[in-house]
């Protein structure tokens, strides 16, 4: 390698600095952080006032791992995965492990007292409604001034 890198020429040797290579590994931290940001994948569904979230969280063995909140228009989803493979050294790892964070925004605020949720074969499957405003609608009195 330092060959190649003594037969450049000048003006591509100041390319190929340390300058050139830090740039990458700033890229692929950022990309990394940005698959975390979006982990766990969702799909969200909506039908009149009822949407459902499906989000992919394999590989949870306890429902207390996954904490759910809801205000208003985000849906806040953290938790831990483990995998089970302790003692092992990872060679390749495209699978997600660890502590999870991921905020979520609805199309519309959701009843934070009527949520339902339920997981099976690595999906979570959330259920909202969304949050009815009652409007009060005064009747408004008219005067008439041709009375007078």
């Amino acid at each position: 390698m330092n060959d190649f890198y003594n037969d450049v020429p000048k003006p591509f040797k100041k390319f190929f600095s340390d300058d050139f290579w830090g740039n990458f590994d700033h890229m692929f931290q950022e990309f990394e952080s940005q698959k975390q940001s979006q982990f766990p994948k969702t799909n969200i569904y909506e039908s009149g006032n009822e949407l459902v979230c499906i989000l992919l969280l394999p590989g949870i063995e306890r429902m207390d791992d996954i904490n759910l909140n809801v205000n208003s228009n985000i849906l806040s989803v953290s938790g831990t995965i483990h995998l089970p493979f302790e003692g092992y050294h990872s060679n390749k790892e495209e699978i997600f492990e660890g502590s999870f964070k991921r905020d979520i925004q609805l199309p519309f605020p959701v009843r934070s007292d009527k949520v339902m949720a339920s997981y099976k074969r690595g999906f979570l499957k959330i259920c909202l409604y969304r949050l009815l405003v009652k409007t009060s609608q005064n009747s408004i009195v008219i005067e008439d001034l041709e009375k007078e």
